[in-house]
């Protein structure tokens, strides 16, 4: 790998657009697609198997799957592999409503005999590298992470990723990054350290802290998708290169002129001001330019705007 620093699966995120983007930036040891559902691959649902699509020079390609059955896992993981994936991960962690309620996502936690047939499965079925990603916990009178990372190395997982929340914090608090320490003295394989991550200093804490193989970064590259390579080039030289307010605002452009080229009408619009509300920022007048963008209802109008704002001048005194 190039660097012990990854990019997170993210649903509604990590698409192959903004993969493309943080990879090009470089410094990323390893990245994933977005949280796949089984389900939708093993009825080759096209929005699911369009959503199996390396990014240009994607390599190694990683797979990230949620489901519940272990049949479906294993043959969703075989399809993956067959597909071109250089590596399975098995979610256990997404602590979203709308995978909870099909058993999968960290629910499996909760059910460590099933979530260990899942593994075994899925190791059985495909030859490439099989990791795990889990939290600590489904809440907090449940910590099992420990349990669950020993059942992981046993059933044949790889690797394995720990985002030290519970499922019932969801996102709220600060991580607990001495779970990760934990699960890294309590096994053979390697830990992957997940969570809190917003600086280039903070990879370099987590590892130094934990002890942990790798750090894999999540909502920090959201507002900031040189994070990556700036934590990559502080590890090895104790510098980085901060990002202008120009910078991100010509990112802005660049993506959504892509995503507009490539997404159906229906979904432009709302992946536009996503992207808009992340980069457009940094400068005085970038919440009345926010709010304008917002109110905009056809894509074409957003990528107009923004040109408009890449090349006035003074537009980011």
């Amino acid at each position: 790998l190039a660097s012990n620093i990854f990019l997170a699966p993210m649903a509604g995120i990590t698409d192959v657009h903004f993969r493309e983007v943080v990879l090009g930036f470089g410094g990323c040891g390893l990245s994933y697609t977005e949280l796949l559902s089984v389900e939708g691959m093993v009825r080759r649902q096209r929005r699911t198997m369009d959503m199996l699509t390396p990014a240009p020079g994607e390599r190694p390609f990683a797979v990230q799957l949620y489901g519940s059955r272990p049949e479906a896992m294993a043959g969703a993981a075989r399809l993956a592999a067959e597909a071109g994936a250089d590596l399975i991960d098995i979610n256990a962690g997404c602590p979203a409503r709308k995978i909870l309620k099909n058993q999968a996502g960290a629910s499996l936690m909760k059910d460590p005999p099933l979530l260990e047939r899942i593994l075994k499965d899925v190791r059985a079925a495909v030859a490439v590298p099989l990791t795990l990603k889990i939290r600590s916990g489904f809440s907090s009178d449940s910590l099992n992470y420990l349990e669950i990372g020993r059942l992981a190395e046993d059933s044949g997982a790889d690797a394995i990723t720990l985002h030290p929340r519970t499922r019932v914090q969801m996102f709220s608090g600060r991580s607990d990054w001495s779970h990760i320490g934990r699960l890294k003295d309590a096994l053979k394989i390697p830990v992957i350290g997940n969570g809190d991550i917003f600086t280039p200093e903070d990879a370099a804490a987590m590892l130094a802290e934990t002890g942990c193989d790798a750090v894999m970064i999540g909502r920090g590259i959201t507002r900031n998708p040189w994070l990556i390579r700036q934590a990559a080039a502080y590890l090895e030289t104790g510098a980085y290169e901060p990002v202008s307010p120009a910078a991100r605002l010509q990112l802005c452009l660049r993506l959504c002129e892509r995503v507009a080229a490539r997404l159906p009408v229906s979904r432009v619009s709302g992946e536009l001001k996503k992207f808009c509300s992340w980069w457009i920022q940094g400068f005085a007048s970038a919440a009345r330019h926010r709010q304008y963008i917002y109110a905009q209802k056809e894509p074409g109008a957003i990528v107009a705007y923004l040109r408009d704002l890449v090349t006035s001048p003074g537009i980011l005194d």
